[in-house]
């Protein structure tokens, strides 16, 4: 068993793409530019927040006083707090249209599952380091975003069987670090919100130092475009710093970074055990997809239910990112609607996948080139 997964491994590492460097024939399209954009706005990040490292202090009373000394007396400290926010924003960005590419091109099929399987488990890092990164501020609203946030794995509890081990409690202890959101949560996010996008960016350039990789596969063309497209939106919105956290005041509505917004309406709409639950049902189908897709097409109809639940992840994701930017949530109806929706929808889906399949094999097989005449003797 252990020698049939090296060899799996040993086969998917050949044709790695981490980046979509070994799509060089596809560079014209503009979606196979997500991949070394990806690159380019982690890079400017990593690079920008070592800059800020510098100034920064990681305490409850120093923090949000740093980060103001850092945008208004820091020479171009604006400019380099703004790159590494939006350059943060536009690495999220095509992490998610990079993955949605992938998911609805079939690039997660052989031998393309373990590129699948990095990609999505770089957004849930990413996502991490988001939040971790957002805390930093210590203004009200990242203060309360991150309350929010942790507090979706105490649902975790709510699990029968492992509930009352508190599971889900010890999650959010080991990151809050105490009862509740103060120097230690800031010390651990700092460390995490460090570690994870550093360590992996030193693991990267190893791979790519063994493997004589080019790292970005496109011209320097874009990587200006975009740089000064970086530039210009810090210069026309700069980086907000908001007001001190006070723990004794709740903003509402709370709210977090924009990548964080689908899941908020999501524990509106949900009861405790599957506000805990469903996040990690979903990470989990991410990672698994390219073993329960048993489909041999890779275009999304020759796929029916695996492209009916990403098109429907995508509408569901924005939809609720706008619900909770207009707070609209009628608990009372609304929830049971898009659970009867979602189950006629997938319902739909599974038959309509059965219905293909029933097709592909009653279908006569393709006819060969007929025979070549032979030349008289």
């Amino acid at each position: 068993m252990w020698d049939q997964l090296r060899d799996w491994i040993r086969e998917r590492r050949e044709k790695l793409n981490l980046f979509d460097e070994a799509l060089g024939a596809r560079q014209g399209n503009p979606m196979f530019l997500l991949g070394p954009l990806l690159y380019y706005f982690w890079f400017i990040t990593v690079v920008t927040g070592v800059v800020l490292m510098i100034w920064y202090e990681p305490t409850t009373s120093g923090a949000f006083t740093s980060i103001e000394r850092i945008q208004h007396e820091v020479p171009l400290g604006w400019l380099i707090r703004g790159l590494h926010k939006y350059a943060a924003d536009g690495l999220i960005l095509t992490i998610i249209l990079r993955i949605y590419r992938m998911y609805f091109l079939g690039e997660y099929k052989k031998p393309g599952e373990l590129s699948w399987m990095l990609g999505f488990l770089g957004l849930v890092l990413a996502m991490i380091s988001g939040i971790t990164g957002y805390l930093l501020i210590w203004n009200q609203r990242a203060f309360w975003a991150a309350k929010t946030v942790l507090s979706v794995p105490v649902y975790f509890d709510e699990i029968p069987l492992i509930g009352p081990m508190g599971f889900g409690s010890m999650i959010a202890y080991v990151f809050l670090g105490g009862p509740a959101v103060g120097q230690a949560t800031i010390t651990r996010f700092y460390a995490l919100h460090f570690g994870i996008s550093l360590v992996l960016l030193i693991l990267v350039e190893v791979f790519f130092q063994r493997t004589r990789r080019k790292r970005m596969n496109m011209s320097l063309t874009p990587a200006v475009l975009f740089l000064v497209m970086l530039v210009v939106i810090s210069y026309i919105l700069p980086a907000e710093s908001g007001r001190r956290a006070d723990p004794t005041r709740t903003p509402l509505p709370i709210l977090s970074d924009w990548y964080f917004l689908a899941l908020y309406q999501y524990v509106k709409y949900t009861p405790p055990l599957w506000a805990g639950l469903g996040p990690g049902l979903l990470i989990g189908f991410g990672m698994l997809v390219p073993f329960l897709d048993r489909s041999r097409g890779r275009r999304p109809l020759e796929r029916p239910f695996f492209f009916v639940v990403g098109l429907m992840a995508l509408l569901y994701f924005l939809a609720f990112t706008v619900l909770i930017l207009f707070n609209i949530a009628v608990i009372e109806r609304e929830p049971f609607l898009v659970m009867v929706l979602t189950l006629m929808v997938l319902g739909g889906a599974l038959l309509w996948e059965m219905r293909y399949r029933r097709r592909q094999r009653a279908a006569p097989p393709a006819a060969g080139p007929a025979p070549r005449p032979h030349a008289a003797g």
